[in-house]
């Protein structure tokens, strides 16, 4: 009897068949075939971390100025067009400055030989004032007292000025103080011709103190933003900016109602979610609790970058650029065992037992406790509770 002779495209097609079957069974075998329910748990997660701050805000900058004359107040509200302070451009010096100061003096002086034995009771009382003022202003300075040391200078400004003005209103009739008041004049008008008004671009609350961040950390910078920003901040290291900001900010305009947090973590450990709202609490500040809401997250292999926004008044944390956040959450969550979480070409997700072989799906991993993992699916209803996927 003749024998048959077997087709070579049988054995590709036998091969096929076998290889085949390898792809289908390897999870089963690397699995041990294990498998878990998915579950759907009541949780709580909090996480406690380095965190970088970054405010809505405009720094004024100056390349030119050699001597700044505040007007407007620390941490106080500004509108747009407000003036916040005089700045005197290259060509002033202080010697202009000192001059007006000493022809001031004069003047005082002048009035005083005038006035001789006269009694002039207004005068007696400003002059008490201006002294008061100025030996709470060196108690202040020397630490032999307590209090704010702005408001004694706004007050010893105020007091020296009702002075002059009410001399200059009551000024005798006399050459010699008439000469000084021109004299008085003339330097102020070469004083003001090298000083132009800063005023604010927006409103905000005004702050004088600068970190030299501002110019980097800013809200329109939230996409480009990465870890390593974030790390150099928390090191104290500079960004592309941060010395250029230091050396020319003068002010910065603030939005004190809408702000951010950015942290980084370990993306085996933790991942929030876009969406997702946390209770958030910075060490130092405990009596202060805020609502931040996730806006952004960046995964790489190993980090993970969040953003949160916070709509609520940020109040001392305008100072703030660093510091240790507490984040918390309560909610509902898929949960499995920890093992059925596999690593798929960098893709972390369970392997669902529904057909042979199984499916994979792909998750995020929320957080991770011991033997119980949080999880949710990238895609959103891939996995429900009781469904059985496989484990290592």
């Amino acid at each position: 009897m003749r024998r048959r002779r077997v087709a070579p495209r049988f054995f590709v097609f036998v091969a096929i068949l076998i290889v085949a079957a390898f792809l289908l069974a390897r999870p089963l075998w690397d699995s041990g075939s294990g498998q878990a329910l998915i579950r759907e748990v009541d949780s709580s997660i909090t996480q406690s971390m380095d965190c970088v701050i970054i405010r809505d805000e405009s720094v004024a900058t100056s390349d030119s100025t050699v001597r700044i004359e505040y007007i407007g107040r620390e941490n106080t509200e500004v509108a747009a067009g407000d003036a916040i302070a005089n700045l005197y451009t290259t060509g002033y010096t202080e010697s202009l400055l000192t001059r007006l100061e000493e022809t001031r003096q004069n003047i005082q002086a002048y009035h005083k030989t005038l006035l001789g034995t006269i009694v002039d009771g207004d005068l007696d009382r400003m002059d008490a004032i201006v002294d008061i003022c100025a030996d709470d202003f060196c108690n202040l300075v020397t630490q032999r007292t307590r209090g704010n040391l702005q408001t004694v200078v706004e007050q010893l400004e105020t007091a020296m000025v009702n002075r002059q003005d009410y001399l200059r209103q009551n000024k005798r009739d006399d050459t010699r103080l008439t000469q000084l008041y021109d004299e008085e004049s003339t330097r102020l008008s070469s004083i003001q011709s090298w000083r132009v008004e800063s005023t604010a671009d927006r409103a905000g609350v005004l702050s004088f103190y600068i970190d030299g961040y501002e110019n980097d950390l800013t809200v329109a910078g939230l996409d480009a933003l990465t870890a390593a920003d974030v790390r150099a901040v928390l090191a104290g290291g500079t960004l592309a900016n941060t010395a250029q900001t230091r050396q020319t900010g003068l002010y910065r305009i603030v939005d004190q109602d809408a702000w951010y947090v950015a942290l980084v973590s370990n993306v085996n450990s933790w991942i929030p979610l876009v969406g997702q709202t946390y209770y958030l609490q910075l060490e130092g500040f405990e009596d202060l609790s805020y609502t931040a809401t996730v806006t952004n997250v960046q995964k790489t292999s190993d980090t993970v970058l969040a953003v949160f926004r916070i709509d609520q008044p940020i109040g001392p944390l305008i100072y703030q650029r660093t510091g240790r956040a507490t984040l918390s959450i309560s909610l509902k969550s898929l949960a499995v065992d920890t093992e059925a979480l596999y690593n798929q070409d960098g893709q972390i997700g369970v392997w669902l037992n529904d057909v042979p072989g199984g499916t994979f799906v792909p998750v995020d991993v929320l957080s991770t406790e011991g033997d119980l993992s949080l999880i949710q699916p990238v895609v959103e209803g891939a996995l429900q509770t009781g469904q059985q996927v496989l484990v290592k």
